[in-house]
């Protein structure tokens, strides 16, 4: 054969399509002539079609993990993505952290298809990675399930003495990542709506006139992402901006769903401490104003006075008062978050209570508190103190060191003058 016509017959031999006795009868040779320079032919190929072996392991965990010698042929610069889908993981959901990546190389054998070798560069990497804050959960999705959620509703005339349906919105935490994270919660909070909705409708079929609407922001309504607690910057699932917009999206849901519903609706707000900004080691830099329950206030205070449909309610939104005051239907009500609380709490009550009548001339009735996150009702005598639970999805580190842990819902009770506890019908949704 010539050396053109060698060429074209290993061209055949490498076919696949071609059978044994084709390639012989084409090349007038016999079929085990063929087998055996096919055969002959397998251990390159293998080689050629062989890529070097690349090795290494992954450790994994909620706030992160760690790569351990991860091989490569080509040195990596910034783009991890092709290492975390290596080992089946999303590269959208983590990232590198800065400083952590340690590499080596070594030269390494390599068969070439025409029987020789040659040398490649290989590559090892170790470094760490941690979750994004907001890789968990479609912001944007959620918001535009918001815009478009209403609740059903059935409004019938009321009747009887005026009552204010006290709802109290309390320690939702939202980007808090336990449990089932902020989809969770956002779920329970949009069925709280729909059962708070469905509770006024029944009650004003049954002839009580619940009159007045008191939609109480108790603090809390969103995680922040560093200073309360260990790893809380990579168990969150939201980061701060994303927390924000997703309060604000989610309170404006409640209040379109409950505020049209009555001729007088209020809005409260009460300071707290996962609403502090500008933390630093645990503690607030910046004064008491600064707080995310107020920004929610001003905005939410903002964005409904030029809704036709909500431009009728009022707010009590603090400017850096810790506990927030009004009257309704007659009762003189006091609501604090709660993490002020620094001795008994009866005693801290009693205080603050005097503290209010001597400076507002204001003589309290009825307490609200929240911070807790269980539901709790005491009589103190001369007022009682109601504490809001919360849809959080709550915390194993609480549960892990006390076996403590409480019931997801959203307390609502009835206010009125003529009551005997100026509250009745307390119920957690």
């Amino acid at each position: 054969m010539s050396l053109l016509d060698e060429a074209l017959y290993i061209v055949d031999l490498r076919n696949d399509e071609l059978s044994g006795p084709e390639v012989a009868r084409k090349w007038g040779i016999g079929k085990s002539t063929v087998n055996d320079h096919r055969n002959k032919l397998e251990p390159v190929e293998a080689a050629k079609a062989t890529a070097p072996l690349l090795t290494g392991s992954i450790k994994i965990g909620p706030d992160g993990g760690e790569f351990i010698d991860v091989q490569t042929t080509e040195p990596l610069l910034s783009d991890w993505s092709d290492i975390f889908k290596r080992f089946n993981r999303d590269p959208d959901e983590f990232e590198i952290v800065g400083d952590t990546v340690r590499m080596s190389n070594w030269q390494q054998s390599k068969a070439l298809e025409d029987g020789t070798r040659d040398i490649v560069n290989l590559y090892s990497y170790r470094a760490t990675f941690t979750r994004r804050a907001s890789a968990l959960v479609d912001v944007a999705e959620i918001t535009s399930s918001l815009r478009k959620w209403k609740p059903a509703q059935n409004n019938t005339p009321r009747m009887g003495p005026p009552l204010t349906m006290f709802v109290g919105w309390a320690d939702w935490q939202l980007g808090k990542g336990e449990g089932d994270g902020t989809a969770g919660t956002t779920q329970r909070l949009l069925d709280s709506f729909q059962a708070t909705t469905d509770r006024i409708t029944a009650m004003r079929k049954r002839g009580i006139n619940v009159d007045g609407l008191l939609l109480a922001n108790m603090g809390d309504h969103t995680e922040a992402v560093t200073g309360h607690y260990t790893s809380q910057t990579y168990s969150v699932d939201l980061n701060q901006r994303d927390q924000l917009n997703l309060a604000i999206e989610l309170n404006l849901t409640g209040i379109k769903a409950l505020a049209p519903m009555f001729d007088q609706a209020t809005y409260s707000a009460t300071l707290c401490n996962h609403g502090q900004w500008q933390r630093v080691a645990g503690k607030a830099l910046t004064d008491d104003s600064d707080n995310s329950t107020g920004f929610i206030g001003d905005t939410l205070k903002t964005v409904c006075n030029l809704h036709p449909a909500l431009s009728h309610m009022d707010w009590l939104i603090p400017r850096d008062e810790m506990i927030t005051t009004g009257t309704f239907s007659g009762v003189n009500l006091s609501m604090a978050h709660g993490h002020k609380i620094s001795s008994a709490e009866d005693t801290w009550l009693a205080k603050q209570s005097l503290w209010l009548q001597a400076t507002r001339r204001f003589e309290t009735e009825l307490w609200a508190t929240a911070h807790r996150h269980t539901a709790s009702v005491d009589d103190f005598g001369a007022y009682s103190r109601v504490q809001c639970s919360t849809e959080d999805p709550g915390s194993k580190s609480f549960t892990d060191g006390t076996g403590k842990f409480s019931t997801q819902g959203t307390t609502t009770f009835l206010i009125g003058s003529h009551l005997k506890r100026k509250y009745s019908d307390w119920e957690v949704l």
